[in-house]
């Protein structure tokens, strides 16, 4: 039955599965590059990837998906990022314009037992006229054969699904999105760049070549108007690695006793932090309640949100490093860790630079 996954009770909290399975992981995922499978499907069945499927996003649901996220987040920030590729994929297949994929995947992701990711990073550019498309497409008997390369896309291991946006070849501005499954004929998975951070998120670069993508795995054929209907859910989901960056930082700050009171007079300390995520916290929530209105205004409204999480998590991750001095600036320390998760925050699209560039054209 269509979205039984949704509406099942968790056994477990998310709380719970950070605590118990996550936070031992931490450094093993940081520093070794460990990918988190079994977590993330632990995360899907405490219900974590559910909550903005089956028509909810609006009353609470996208809410209380960002809240999840930040719990995550606020111990470890590749986990939530693995945890928003995954509700962005849920998010695009429960609003798949073509029933199909939503039928046959859309159970399967939102508990967990389907993983996957976002290729959108290059066609969200693109549609901001940053960077050309990088995948074309083909009309054939029952589908389309798509080539190209993406550079970047995270929670991905073999049988892994990810969705992304080709240019069709012959006709002008039209642009198809459609589901891709890591390991089929014609999807490699390659290894090729080192990360200062989110070693352990499984990103790989996709290599298309003459891919087949089946009519059943399409779930949009005019991905220009299906954008519109997922670019908030797909930035505003992001709030949650952000917040928990904030919290995870203020939360540091305050268990450090030998560093808490020379550090009284340090402009951020964590009481402010959190005092400022609670009221961006806020902010999202509104964005939620609105997160069927598509026009342009209200998208910009969101990318502000956006862009005010990643100052805070930048903020807040610095005040971390400051008030541990020396002993945050060594290997291993986790002052050192959320200062690089928190850069992270700043450039995965859309990025500052990104949204910023957005905001300046509407001024225009």
């Amino acid at each position: 039955m269509a979205h039984a996954a949704a509406r099942a009770e968790p056994m477990t909290s998310v709380a719970s599965v950070v605590a118990r399975d996550l936070r031992p992981l931490v450094r093993q995922i940081d520093e070794d590059g460990f990918y988190p499978k079994e977590v993330l499907r632990e995360l899907g069945a405490a219900g974590a990837f559910a909550h903005h499927t089956g028509g909810n996003a609006a009353a609470g649901g996208l809410r209380d998906a960002v809240e999840a996220m930040t719990e995550v987040g606020a111990t470890c920030l590749s986990t939530a990022f693995c945890t928003w590729c995954q509700d962005a994929l849920v998010w695009y297949l429960d609003r798949s314009e073509n029933p199909l994929p939503r039928q046959r995947l859309l159970d399967a992701a939102a508990c967990g037992r389907r993983l996957g990711g976002t290729g959108l990073s290059n066609p969200m550019k693109a549609f901001a006229a940053i960077e050309p498309f990088a995948l074309k497409g083909r009309r054939v008997a029952g589908g389309y054969r798509v080539a190209g390369r993406l550079p970047f896309v995270s929670n991905l291991d073999d049988g892994h699904s990810f969705a992304s946006i080709f240019a069709l070849e012959g006709a002008q501005d039209r642009f198809v999105m459609a589901l891709f499954h890591a390991g089929q004929d014609g999807v490699k998975l390659a290894r090729n760049a080192h990360f200062i951070a989110l070693e352990g998120t499984g990103t790989f670069t996709i290599l298309l070549r003459d891919a087949f993508v089946p009519d059943d795995d399409v779930l949009s054929e005019d991905a220009a108007r299906f954008v519109p209907r997922i670019r908030k859910g797909f930035v505003l989901l992001q709030a949650g690695m952000g917040l928990g960056v904030a919290r995870g930082s203020a939360d540091l700050m305050r268990g450090d006793t030998l560093g808490r009171k020379q550090s009284a007079l340090l402009p951020l300390g964590p009481d402010q932090i959190e005092a400022r995520a609670a009221a961006l916290a806020e902010r999202v929530a509104d964005h939620a309640r609105n997160i069927e209105e598509a026009d342009r205004g209200s998208f910009l409204d969101v990318l502000r949100t956006r862009l005010d999480i990643s100052w805070l998590a930048l903020e807040a991750a610095q005040s971390a490093m400051l008030q541990f001095g020396a002993r945050g600036y060594v290997i291993g320390s986790e002052a050192a860790r959320r200062l690089r998760e928190a850069q992270f925050v700043a450039i995965v699209t859309p990025s500052v630079k990104h949204i910023l560039t957005e905001l300046a054209g509407s001024d225009r």
